[in-house]
């Protein structure tokens, strides 16, 4: 099967493994970069002391750290499941 038939057949059959993989890639892109450009992975930089949070760092939401394993883990499980499908059909 060519990739251009695989891959439609793939996400048709495969819909809650798709779902996982562009919810989390909306979920790193929509909270966890912004966090990770604004703030960085620090709790001294650009500290938001006088808002009452740290929005990433290690004493922070954690926003940034979860949502880049998310994204990470959904990527290659998205991926490996594509691959392997394309060798099976």
């Amino acid at each position: 099967m060519d990739a251009i038939t695989a891959f439609p057949t793939f996400v048709l059959s495969n819909v809650g493994w798709t779902f996982n993989f562009v919810f989390s890639q909306a979920l790193f892109w929509g909270y966890g970069f912004p966090a990770l450009s604004d703030h960085g992975y620090d709790d001294a930089e650009k500290s938001p002391a006088s808002f009452g949070g740290i929005p990433s760092g290690p004493s922070g939401s954690g926003v940034a750290i979860i949502s880049t394993m998310l994204m990470v883990v959904g990527a290659l499980a998205w991926s490996s499941a594509f691959l392997a499908f394309k060798k099976v059909s």
